[in-house]
């Protein structure tokens, strides 16, 4: 009961959070967080180097994943060694793989992409896992429940993804196609749902020249079909049904990629059914394949109280806040705009210093003679 209403607490707030993001977004000052001086021009003027709100959302997206994961393996029982292990040798692997696998495919050296990382996390996933396996035997005599791993590496996975596909509102990029170029059904579900990107910096703008157009909110059902997904998998496992919040959301997850991608309009390879498609018609498959080769095991039911105890730790809070200005900093420093800054005094400046070391020096009056 505890844990039904934690979950459903859970999805109250992703509701609130994002029916505020997804009108926000779209909006043209919401692509850029931060500015750093990097050099200073001739003119006066600041060269900078510019943090996104894209690389953000990324940081939190990754934050939430690992936090949920670490939640749900510490709520089985499983040492936080291993899960911090294994969660560290995916990010290794994957976060390359996003930029290398858009570079190949894409032709888009500035781009990331979560389909590609994810398909080499799926596939790299049971090899770790056999790995922590056979160090937790040897280190503390016993084996992992290895089907409540992977379930929770899956719906820590959709949770992710869900919550970066903010990211991609941010920036304009993974966009839909535009209403009028849409099936007849979409064009009358999204009629008064639409997504209207501004900004010529925006990936929408620059290379779908889509700027104020409509378009299918592709980015937002993502969002919200991967965060239920999540949710309801993690419903799952802890009322101890593992392979089927595993199945589920990895089959789900990578189902909805196949179709959502005839719902984009952007340049996914040049080819009618993608890349990223293929892969997720094959994870999809793997996923099926493990969960019904795999033995369930006798694994004793997760303990909510003991996942959060373990996530509310100082060293666990500084480790997800570690995992997520690194994943900002990875992503979110862009490439693919330039900035500039001028800096000057404000017109009312006189009088209104804050401290003394910035107001105005009081002038020097000749001293009297006697």
């Amino acid at each position: 009961m505890d844990a039904d209403l934690f979950v459903l607490a859970l999805a109250v707030l992703f509701a609130l959070s994002y029916r505020i993001l997804f009108r926000a977004l779209p909006r043209e000052r919401w692509q850029f967080v931060a500015c750093l001086p990097l050099a200073k021009n001739r003119d006066g003027t600041w060269r900078t180097l510019n943090l996104t709100y894209y690389g953000l959302f990324t940081g939190l997206a990754g934050g939430f994943g690992v936090a949920a994961f670490v939640l749900l393996t510490a709520a089985s029982g499983v040492p936080l060694g291993i899960a911090l292990g294994l969660t560290a040798g995916i990010l290794a692997v994957c976060l390359p793989a996003a930029k290398l696998i858009a570079t190949v495919v894409e032709k888009n050296r500035h781009g990331f992409t979560v389909g590609g990382a994810s398909f080499v996390g799926i596939l790299l996933a049971p090899l770790l896992l056999w790995g922590a396996d056979e160090l937790s035997r040897q280190w503390w005599q016993q084996p992992l429940p290895v089907m409540p791993l992977l379930a929770a590496m899956t719906i820590a996975y959709v949770l992710g993804e869900g919550v970066g596909r903010l990211a991609c509102i941010s920036f304009g990029c993974c966009y839909g196609k535009s209403l009028e170029q849409a099936p007849a059904w979409a064009r009358r579900c999204f009629a008064g749902l639409h997504h209207v990107f501004h900004g010529f910096t925006k990936k929408i703008a620059f290379a779908g020249n889509m700027e104020a157009v409509r378009v299918v909110p592709i980015q937002a059902l993502t969002c919200v079909f991967y965060t239920l997904l999540a949710l309801v998998g993690m419903a799952l496992y802890f009322h101890g049904l593992y392979a089927i919040a595993f199945a589920l959301t990895l089959t789900g997850g990578q189902l909805w990629r196949v179709y959502s991608e005839f719902l984009r309009a952007d340049f996914r390879g040049g080819k009618r059914f993608t890349v990223y498609q293929t892969m997720a018609s094959l994870a999809a498959l793997y996923g099926l394949l493990i969960s019904l080769l795999l033995p369930g095991g006798d694994t004793a039911m997760p303990v909510l109280s003991a996942g959060l105890t373990t996530l509310w730790q100082p060293g666990m809070i500084l480790c997800l806040q570690l995992v997520t200005v690194g994943m900002f900093l990875f992503s979110g420093t862009s490439t693919i705009t330039t900035g500039e800054l001028r800096f000057g005094l404000a017109p009312d400046w006189r009088g209104q210093a804050g401290c003394d070391s910035e107001a105005e020096p009081p002038l020097a009056t000749p001293a009297r003679r006697p």
